[in-house]
């Protein structure tokens, strides 16, 4: 394989010119670039980008930890962090964990090998002491609100709007819920949120119907046969508008009467179907998240999540 030694050698120049030609570098005789430039051409030569980044001492990479990209929140998410990144010199790298507690150390210990620069936790399965043990091999930005001197925190405050949400169902007279989720887990800090608010408007006066395992469209519809077993059921409060339009197909082939429903994310297909929904700003967390993993300041940035009701 060609090498700047061999271009050298080939040119009549130092191993220094040669670099300097193939970085760009203005100390270079008119005379001594065009030399060293013919050899490159004549071999064909690409430098080795990653030998490159490695003696820099940069990856210019960013690990984003996402435990999947089927829910809307994700992937309006990472178009955020995508199209900030596109304004900086640095590239995105998606590192799916499903939530697997092995796979995210993995993902920790790649950080300390430089396979890349720094890193963005979307959710999470490990302890956040674990993570900030990490930050002295790049920045941690953890997507939820943590108190810790060494992580960065780029959050929604959701509960507000939720919390409206349930006051606007409540006077409605809508008693007998049904809360769906991805995920029930106390470490997921959308259930906390969620569970939290409604317990903050409706107290222990009704226990809502949980539904987990819901993250796109498809699970809704195949799920909605679990709320059928709650007749008393009166409104669904689904985590995405695209999923509360799977349980409206499901509940109308099966000649069901729908309960009322609202969605979550203000998505165009919430905004046809005229849903009440709450917009959790999952773009613009998405830009900032990435704005702030490439800030030496550590510190934390909360946006606000909007009830929408129509």
């Amino acid at each position: 394989m060609t090498n700047i030694w061999e271009i050298a050698k080939l040119s009549g120049y130092s191993v220094s010119s040669v670099s300097r030609v193939l970085n760009n570098h203005p100390y270079v005789s008119d005379e001594a670039r065009e030399k060293i430039l013919q050899i490159v051409r004549e071999l064909d030569y690409t430098p080795n980008l990653v030998a490159k980044e490695l003696s820099l001492g940069n990856t210019y990479k960013v690990g984003v930890v996402i435990p999947h990209v089927r829910h809307t929140y994700f992937t309006k998410l990472i178009n955020g962090m995508l199209d900030q990144a596109q304004r900086s010199a640095y590239n995105l790298l998606l590192l799916p964990s499903q939530y697997d507690k092995e796979l995210e150390i993995q993902y920790l210990e790649q950080l300390r090998g430089q396979a890349f620069d720094h890193l963005i936790f979307t959710s999470r399965s490990i302890d956040l002491e674990t993570i900030a043990s990490y930050a002295k091999y790049g920045n941690i930005v953890c997507l939820e609100k943590v108190n810790h001197s060494q992580l960065s925190s780029v959050y929604v405050d959701r509960k507000p709007a939720c919390r409206e949400a349930f006051r606007w169902l409540k006077e409605l007279d809508y008693q007998h819920l049904s809360l769906i989720f991805t995920r029930k887990d106390k470490r997921s800090s959308t259930y906390r949120m969620v569970k939290d608010a409604y317990d903050e408007v409706y107290g222990l006066e009704h226990t809502p119907v949980i539904i987990e395992g819901v993250a796109i469209e498809e699970d809704a519809y195949q799920k909605a046969s679990k709320l059928w077993q709650h007749p008393e059921i009166d409104c669904i409060f689904s985590n995405g508008d695209d999923i509360a339009a799977g349980f409206m197909r499901a509940y109308e082939e099966a000649g069901k009467q729908l309960p009322f429903i609202m969605g979550q994310e203000n998505m165009l297909a919430g905004r046809l179907l005229g849903l009440s929904t709450i917009d959790n700003k999952s773009y613009q967390l998405g830009q900032e998240s990435f704005k702030q993993v490439l800030s030496e300041e550590k510190k934390t940035i909360v946006l606000k999540s909007e009830f929408i009701q129509r």
